[in-house]
Order: C-alpha cells, then sequence, then structure tokens
C-alpha cells in the first residue's frame, strides 16, 4: 500500500544545512496537503516548522534522508489553508541556490516574510473546569478558555511568575501543555456581535431587561438598530458577562473577523498632488516610451527596456500609464525602489492612481503589516506592488510589467547570504511570464547600458525634462583655489552664497556629504595616533549628541566616550578630522541661525516612520534646508528646492572599489537633479579638490555618453564588470591564522578544479578592513565569464572550507556577481 510523502525544508537555525527532509503524510490530510505549505513536523526531540517542497508517493514509510531503516516521522499539523509560496516562487527558489550557491533554507528563507517564520514554544490550552483555586489562577485560566497560548504570550501579559501558576494548572488537569510552532505573527481578529433575531423580538428582550439588567438592554437596542455590533469599539470584551448572557439566552452570537492591517495611511499624505492619466499633457517623449512598453506589453514576450530618463523628465508617469495597459490585460506590476525612504513618495503617487489595489512590501513595515499585505497580493486583492528589494519576491500571478526604479543603486544587492541580486531575479521573473521589464534610470548602469550594446536590451528615451525645464546647471569649486584665497571653512563663498540665495526667496536647499557623524576620526596632534575601535581595524568616528562628544565604529557598533586626553601619551591635544553630516548641520546653524535644518542619515531615521516623517515635514516646508548621506539622493520630488550642494565629493573616491567613479558619477548627477524640478530654476554647487576627474567633469556637463566612454574602457581594459563577474569568498575567524589559511584552502580548491577555465583567481589576502568585531576576514575574488561554467565547482569548493570551518567557530561566506570587493 502506498503512503505519501512529503520533502520538507525544515526551518533550523544553522543554514548551512543543505537537503530536505522525509515526512509521512496522514491519510486525512493527503487532499488537503500542497507543495508551498507550512507545515508542524518533529525533528529530533522538539517540533520545527517546516516547508513543503515536493510530494511523492512510495510503497513504504521507510527511506528517510540516509536512514532507511527507520519509518518516517508524521506531519503533525498543517499551518496554512493555501500554499504561502506559488509554483513559480518554488521554481525560483531552485533557481537561486543553482545561480548563488545557498542553500534550501537559506532561498526559501529570503522567499518568505519574516512574519511567516516559526517559532518554537510551549503552549497552553484550557480543558475542564477545575476545582476552585485562587484568583490569579481563574485569571489566567480564563484567558486560555478564549483559545490556546503561548508561553511568550502569557510571559508578556502576566509577568514571568506565570510559570508557577501553569504549573499548578497542569497539576490540577484544568490546562495542557504541547510543544508547537507559531508565526511570528498571526492573523488579527475582531469580535463581532451578530443578532439571531428580528429587531422587534430585539427590543421587546431590550424593554424586559430595562430595569434589571440595564447594560444587556442598551447593547440589545443598539443590536436591533444595527444588525452588528463591533465590541471593541465599544470597548466591550467578548467574556464580559452581559454579552455572555445575551449569547446564552440565544438572542445574539459572537464572531471573530480577520481584518487586515493597512501600512499607515499617512503615507499617502507626504506626495504632492498628482492628476488623473487622463488629465496629464504628455511630452513626446513619454508617449514614445509608453507606446513601445505597451508594444512590448501586448506582445506576451519577455522584453528588456532600459528607460534612460533624465532626472524630472517623468519616469514615474510612464510607469503609471504602463502599469495601466498592464492592469486592462488583468495582469500584475512588480515596482521596485532602492530605499524604503522612497516608498512613501512612490506609494502615494500610485495609491492616488490605484487606490486599495496597491500593495506595499518593505522591511520597514510592521510584521503584523507584512503578513497582511503579502496575503492580499497572495489572494489576488492587490495586483500591484510596491517595495524595496524583497519585495521582488511577491506572490503575483500573472505579472507582465515589472518596474525597477533607479536600476544604477547598489542597495538591490543582498548584503547577506542568499546575496541575491534583485534586478536578476526580476529578469528571471520576466523570463518566466514572458512578462516585460523596465530598469529605469537618470544614470543607468554599465551593465545595463552594457546590455543595449549587446542587442539584450532596448533603450528608451527621456532626454528633456517635464514641460521643457532645464537641467540644473552645475558649478564646480576646486577646494585648493578657495584654500589659497583663504576661505577655511566647510562651505566655499559658492555655496555660501546659494543658501543665502534660496532663505531670502524663500525656497530650499539640499546639501549632500556621504559620510555621517560629526567628523571622520579624532587624531592626537602630540603623539599623532588615531583612535582605534578595539574590536575592528578601523578608526572611531566622532557624534556629536546633544552637546556630548562620543566615538563610535560604524563597523560593529562599539561607543565610548571621547576622552579629554589621548590615551596612548596623556596628552590633552585630540582633535577631529574629516567632515560629516553632524558638523554640516552644527555649520548651517551658526552661520545661518534664522534657517530651519533637518538631517536625513541612519542616525536620525532609526525609528519606524522616520523617513516619512522627515520626507514629509521637508516637502511641506517645514525646514528650509535638508542636510543628507546618499539618502537625499535617489528620486526623491521637493518642488521647493533650487539649490543643492555637494559638500566634498572626494569621499566618493576614497572607497577601493572599482565602481568608484561610477558611483560618484551616479551621486552627483541625481543629487543635483533634485534641484529645479518644478516652475523655478535651480542649481548645483559640487565642492572638490579634484575638479579635473573624469567623473565630475562629465557630471558637471551632464554627459552621460562621456563618462559611459571613458569607464567602459578602463573596464574592458582591466577586466572588471560588465566583462566579466565576480565571486568574493569571504573568511572570518577569531584567529587571523585560521581565516587566512581557509582563504588559502579555497583558493587551491578553486584552482584545482577550475584548471583550464577561463577564469582569473586573485590570491587570498586581507580583507579591505581587515578585522571586523574580532573576527580576521580574509578573501579570494575569482573573475569569470559564465557561472554556469564554473559555478558547480566554485560552490563545491566553498562548501568543503565551510564545513571545516563551522567545527573551529568560523564562518565563510560565497557572494556570487558580487557587487563590490
Amino acid at each position: 500500500m502506498s503512503i505519501l510523502v512529503a520533502e520538507v525544508a525544515v526551518e533550523l537555525r544553522s543554514k548551512a544545512v543543505d537537503k530536505v527532509f522525509d515526512y509521512q503524510v496522514p491519510a486525512q490530510w493527503e487532499s488537503q496537503l500542497q507543495v508551498g505549505q507550512r507545515v508542524e513536523v518533529p525533528f529530533g526531540r522538539v517540533t520545527r516548522q517546516g516547508l513543503v517542497v515536493a510530494l511523492r508517493r512510495d510503497e513504504e514509510g521507510r527511506g528517510s534522508c540516509g536512514n532507511d531503516d527507520k519509518p518516517l516521522k508524521f506531519i503533525l499539523d498543517i499551518i496554512d489553508d493555501i500554499p504561502l509560496l506559488t509554483k513559480e516562487l518554488m521554481d525560483l527558489s531552485q533557481w537561486l541556490q543553482g545561480r548563488y550557491g545557498c542553500t534550501w533554507t537559506e532561498a526559501l528563507s529570503a522567499l518568505l516574510p519574516a512574519p511567516f517564520h516559526g517559532q518554537t514554544d510551549f503552549y497552553y490550552t484550557a480543558v475542564v473546569i477545575p476545582e476552585a483555586f485562587d484568583v490569579e489562577a481563574q485569571t489566567v485560566w480564563r484567558w486560555l478558555q478564549e483559545q490556546p497560548r503561548s508561553g511568550r504570550a502569557l510571559r508578556r501579559r502576566f509577568g514571568p511568575d506565570v510559570g508557577t501558576i501553569l504549573t499548578y494548572l497542569q497539576e490540577r488537569g484544568a490546562v495542557i501543555r504541547r510543544v508547537g510552532v507559531q508565526s511570528r505573527v498571526g492573523a488579527r481578529k475582531t469580535a463581532f456581535l451578530r443578532s439571531l433575531h428580528g429587531r422587534e423580538s430585539l427590543l421587546a428582550q431590550a424593554q424586559q431587561r430595562q430595569a434589571r439588567a440595564p447594560k444587556q438592554s442598551s447593547i440589545l437596542q443598539l443590536l436591533s438598530e444595527q444588525g452588528t455590533l463591533d465590541l471593541r469599539a465599544l470597548t466591550l470584551h467578548p467574556k464580559d458577562t452581559a454579552i455572555q448572557a445575551i449569547c446564552r439566552e440565544g438572542l445574539a452570537q459572537i464572531v471573530y473577523v480577520e481584518q487586515g492591517r493597512r501600512p499607515d495611511p499617512t503615507v499617502i499624505a507626504v506626495a504632492p498632488v498628482s492628476h488623473s492619466a487622463e488629465s496629464i499633457s504628455l511630452t513626446s517623449w513619454q508617449q514614445r516610451a509608453i507606446d513601445a512598453i505597451g508594444a512590448a506589453l501586448q506582445s506576451y514576450e519577455e522584453h528588456i527596456l532600459v528607460l534612460h530618463g533624465v532626472t524630472g523628465s517623468g519616469k514615474t508617469e510612464v510607469y503609471l500609464q504602463s502599469i495601466e495597459q498592464g492592469l486592462h490585460e488583468s495582469g500584475g506590476a512588480l515596482v521596485l525602489v532602492p530605499e524604503i525612504a522612497l516608498t512613501p513618495q512612490m506609494v502615494g503617487r500610485f495609491q492616488e492612481r490605484f487606490g486599495d489595489r496597491v500593495a506595499i512590501l518593505h522591511s520597514g513595515l510592521g510584521d503584523g503589516e507584512r503578513r497582511d499585505e503579502w496575503l492580499r497580493v497572495l489572494r489576488g486583492e492587490a495586483p500591484i506592488v510596491v517595495g524595496a528589494r524583497s519585495a521582488v519576491f511577491a506572490p503575483l500571478t500573472n505579472l507582465r510589467l515589472i518596474v525597477v526604479d533607479e536600476e544604477h543603486e547598489p542597495s538591490y544587492k543582498q548584503g547577506e547570504t542568499p546575496y541575491y541580486d534583485a534586478r536578476d531575479v526580476a529578469l528571471w521573473r520576466a523570463q518566466f511570464h514572458h512578462a516585460t521589464v523596465i530598469l529605469g534610470s537618470a544614470t543607468p548602469s554599465l551593465e545595463a547600458m552594457h546590455r543595449v550594446t549587446k542587442g539584450e536590451a532596448n533603450l528608451l528615451v527621456l532626454p528633456e525634462r517635464f514641460h521643457g525645464r532645464a537641467l540644473p546647471p552645475i558649478e564646480v569649486v576646486d577646494m585648493r583655489e578657495e584654500l589659497r584665497l583663504g576661505q577655511q571653512g566647510i562651505f566655499s563663498r559658492a555655496v555660501n552664497q546659494g543658501i543665502a540665495d534660496v532663505l531670502a526667496e524663500g525656497n530650499q536647499a539640499i546639501l549632500f556629504l556621504n559620510r555621517r557623524g560629526y567628523a571622520a576620526f579624532v587624531l592626537c596632534r602630540s603623539c599623532g595616533e588615531t583612535l582605534q575601535c578595539p574590536h575592528c581595524d578601523i578608526s572611531l568616528t566622532l557624534h556629536r549628541d546633544q552637546g556630548t562628544d562620543g566615538l563610535h565604529c560604524h563597523y560593529c557598533g562599539y561607543q565610548t566616550r571621547m576622552p579629554a586626553v589621548c590615551p596612548h601619551c596623556g596628552e590633552p591635544a585630540m582633535r577631529s578630522f574629516g567632515l560629516g553630516t553632524q558638523q554640516v548641520e552644527a555649520e548651517l546653524r551658526r552661520v545661518f541661525p534664522a534657517a530651519k535644518v533637518l538631517r536625513m542619515d541612519v542616525d536620525t531615521t532609526r525609528r519606524k516612520g522616520s523617513y516619512r516623517d522627515l520626507i514629509e515635514s521637508f516637502l511641506h516646508h517645514e525646514a528650509d534646508i535638508l542636510v543628507g548621506t546618499q539618502m537625499v539622493a535617489k528620486g526623491l520630488d521637493f518642488p521647493d528646492v533650487t539649490f543643492v550642494g555637494v559638500i566634498a565629493a572626494d569621499t566618493l573616491f576614497s572607497v577601493p572599489d572599482f565602481r568608484a567613479a561610477e558611483r560618484t558619477f551616479q551621486l552627483l548627477t541625481q543629487v543635483s537633479g533634485r534641484a529645479g524640478r518644478a516652475q523655478r530654476p535651480g542649481r548645483t554647487v559640487v565642492q572638490t579638490y579634484r575638479p579635473d576627474h573624469y567623473a565630475i567633469v562629465a557630471a558637471a556637463q551632464h554627459n552621460q555618453r562621456a563618462f559611459y566612454m571613458r569607464e567602459m574602457e578602463l573596464r574592458r581594459e582591466f577586466v572588471y564588470p560588465p566583462f566579466c563577474e565576480l565571486a568574493v569568498f569571504m573568511a572570518s575567524h577569531p584567529q587571523e591564522q585560521v581565516a587566512h589559511g581557509a582563504a588559502a584552502r579555497f583558493e587551491r580548491e578553486v584552482l584545482r578544479r577550475l584548471t583550464g577555465q577561463s577564469v582569473e583567481i586573485l590570491p587570498a589576502v586581507p580583507a579591505g578592513v581587515l578585522r571586523v568585531g574580532d573576527h580576521y576576514r580574509y578573501q579570494v575574488v575569482v573573475k569569470y565569464s559564465h557561472w554556469q561554467a564554473v559555478g558547480t565547482e566554485m560552490v563545491s569548493a566553498y562548501r568543503l572550507v565551510l564545513g571545516k570551518m563551522i567545527p573551529l567557530h568560523g564562518t565563510c561566506t560565497l557572494d556570487v556577481n558580487a557587487g563590490r570587493i
């Protein structure tokens, strides 16, 4: 007799486990269980959550993952009514494994939002009315009578000593305990009181109770008028004695209705008011782009379109009207933005046009909001998804259009395992659905333009700003010359004048510096020592908060107070060097005391909703000047901004990254594009000590082609992307020799396995910052043309070294198609 066997990817703490486990499906669930559903399974001595990745028929209930002698264990429970992951997403998980060398667990962990991940705990259920016991135990038992509760929920409600009460109840048979798995957050259900009698009958019952039970009478009167009452709105509990009495007599019943949690509706309010598609006058360039996208959508074939539109050219309106065309074909649309900070304005535009058909997915939402938005998409209630990198996994069906806005941004590359690139995932999904992908940017990446050159993508251009507005002129200020003329402050004369003009005219300004904190480092002028993090090989950054100086490590989070004397020589000669956004903010307040200044960086946007609050405040002109890191350069639209100042363009060149020049050109172009987006003209001033660098010259001239040709020539000469791909192996261990040895072993294994292949293997060397968090790091960089040709052997070498490192309490990672080295 055959049995149904489920292959389950068990959710484990160690993501290095790369196999599935076989479980027998109980006969009563054979018709219910589907691939993509979560299940509760026994795993060793504990219970775990897992995801069904395959189902098969076997003749015998044996043969689970290498142990053929033991009978299969049964699945304990099915958690979901419907699969959380569609067939497409299950196929995508397999592609992620092959493309990025990750495990089943890592791939599925990336696909499934955090709210659906399981947590193991004890769960308590009230079973019988016990003998008389004390008031505290009665209170706990009554709460458990409503529904089973986890130990975590009980401790949160009654405090850490509730364990004693639970033991007391268990010993008396009033409560049973089991080990179970529960999602991090469940459905939010609201209790309603629903009438079981007609209006006249309820009014008669209310009249009878007016004297002896006035509370019941009032409830019945309301029930006769409305039919159903929201108990929460009336501040009534389902266990209220009046409610219970009404239900016991069969006059009404309590029903629980799931109510989805939606992201804060004030998100919509931050966007400027736009118009319907019919009332917008498009430029001829916009119309050509929309027509080309429409033709691609109607072909029902995969298309890659690179939309190169200068800042302020109306790319978002092209997206909106293209999505509208896709919706006419009953298709879904996915819109990716590089940062959560961009989501409010983008969502505002999309929700104004498409209403509740838009879902929001990003890590800044609460767990409950992310869960309910994901399920809205899965059920088909929201065919349009707007979100950051992880939204690329949204369970949209019949996906017709994928928009990757600001496609050049490195934040589309995941910074931890699995190191997926959302742009690559978007292309895979487009191929699966025969859909169209738009890679939109004012500064397309070299990879995107290389696709156009090779004929893999078509180029659409928006060379003019909407309504014919000119791009802001960019003035490059040589700070060496400023110093020779005696200008020793943070701001050049041009920046000072630009800010003064803005304030006099009642406009706004943005100042950009890609470094947070107050100063880059602190040095002793007596002995020359810099203050280093004790756990990392990096200098500490000075932060000044409410008049208190502190030193922070931006790698491991270490913090300490600023010392009055040098800890090395004891002299009171400590001085800070370099700039940070805090220092720029302080200088603005000193030089322009009447100006209202806001700062946007990691330090000011940690709290949930802080991005939105800052953007909304500046959009409503509650501040005159916005100081920020690269957050302020990414697609934000402030109509009153007429001046942009780049405080230190040279900091971008100091990063040891082959993309440094490209990132500099992109950031300068993008941040300058924040100026003059409405009817008032704008201007930009760039302060630099390297005014002749080709990236700065090209950005100042708005000459994308000149920069592209020069940079591509250098990339081709030194064989860097897009003329190859990079894989970066990183070994980390508290002992330097172990980390070095692991990297050297990986180097030897790859050399041995890929002999004769067209690969270049750079020797094992220390990482850019050798020690981080008391762990030494060594890396090996491999250049290759096609991952398919080298991937299997490289992953095999990686797994071999990882297997050696785990017993030594070390870690290894393999970043395929790495964004930087």
